[in-house]
């Protein structure tokens, strides 16, 4: 008889909690959760904190937290990510009474792109585990990463230009402190371009013959289509070889940037935001175009909107410009925009994806 009464007061105190603690349910906790950065190239670290407090009086026997996460995102501990084949991380909390917990994560970027976190689940349990109540609380919180730069000595390339090994060069002006030689003096050269050395040698006078600057603008144009005839989205087969050539774009329009040149950035595919729409950065120098040019890089989809020859044809009309044309394959139809863009005192390039 005793037996039976233990079981009836363990079977109603069981109730009792399970009525407590369904109907407390995540009344009182709060949770944050954020990244030490939004912003980040592709292979650094940056941190996931998550910040949870109990403000009340009724402890929580366990809580447990999930976001749903990009592969691109390595943890420190990654025994918790796997959920019904998805990829989640998950924390699992007990807290007392007025108790706040804080937690850090070691988190890698591998990979560039553009990751918004809508969401966060939060699941709040009795002793046992009987009764459970869940809420999903919306974050506003986005990570830009952006593509690994290459080193300078990476990123240059060989002399290899549609019009074979002959130089175009656009003679815009002077550049006073570019000489490629000394002449003899003429009735009407400046007394400041005498080669005064020179004339303390041999006693006549002898100028210096400025070599000329070239265009200060370069424009790289992406084409990430790997044959013409390929619509919509790009295979996963050729990822590393399309992400390898989008680092190899911004790397150069870095480092034109930081020599002082104007630089700009486009492509036949479209960005995250802005779907059926290509990209196109017109040649502008300062911090602000680089920061322009990295987070569309971040944003680029393998989604061809354009043939590249017809991408060519509508783009913007650049003049006085280096461009770069980073293509798989190359074709009349191309080499037809090639001329045009040629015609409008520009030079162009090209280069074929990194192997």
């Amino acid at each position: 008889m005793n037996a039976i009464w233990i079981l009836i007061v363990a079977g109603l105190l069981l109730l009792l909690q399970m009525l407590v603690f369904r109907r407390a349910g995540l009344g009182g906790v709060t949770v944050r959760r954020h990244f030490t950065k939004a912003r980040l190239f592709a292979g650094e670290t940056l941190e996931m904190v998550e910040t949870i407090e109990n403000r009340r009086l009724l402890p929580v026997p366990w809580l447990k937290v999930e976001t749903r996460m990009p592969d691109s995102f390595l943890f420190g501990r990654q025994e918790n990510l796997e959920i019904g084949g998805q990829r989640y991380h998950s924390s699992l909390f007990f807290l007392g009474p007025w108790r706040r917990v804080r937690r850090t994560h070691q988190v890698r970027a591998v990979r560039r792109g553009y990751y918004p976190f809508a969401s966060v689940t939060l699941t709040v349990g009795d002793l046992f585990g009987f009764a459970t109540s869940s809420r999903v609380q919306p974050l506003q919180e986005s990570v830009t990463v952006y593509p690994a730069l290459l080193s300078r000595a990476e990123a240059a390339l060989p002399a290899s230009r549609w019009q074979g090994e002959r130089t175009v060069r656009r003679f815009i002006q002077p550049d006073p402190f570019l000489y490629n030689g000394i002449r003899e003096y003429r009735p009407g050269d400046s007394v400041r371009d005498v080669h005064w050395r020179a004339y303390a040698r041999t006693g006549e006078l002898k100028i210096k013959q400025h070599d000329y600057t070239a265009a200060s603008k370069l424009l790289v144009l992406l084409n990430i289509a790997p044959e013409e005839r390929l619509w919509g989205e790009i295979g996963t087969e050729n990822y590393e070889r399309l992400e390898r050539a989008v680092s190899l774009a911004v790397s150069l329009c870095c480092y034109a940037l930081e020599d002082g040149l104007d630089a700009g950035l486009g492509s036949n595919a479209d960005l995250t935001q802005f779907e059926d729409d290509t990209l196109y950065l017109a040649p502008a120098s300062g911090p602000q175009q680089r920061e322009r040019i990295l987070e569309a890089a971040a944003r680029l989809r393998f989604h061809r909107v354009l043939n590249f020859h017809n991408y060519l044809e509508t783009m913007p009309l650049p003049s006085d410009t280096d461009i770069l044309l980073l293509s798989a394959y190359d074709s009349p139809l191309i080499r037809e925009q090639v001329q045009r863009l040629q015609g409008f005192g520009n030079t162009v390039s090209y280069y074929p994806f990194p192997a």
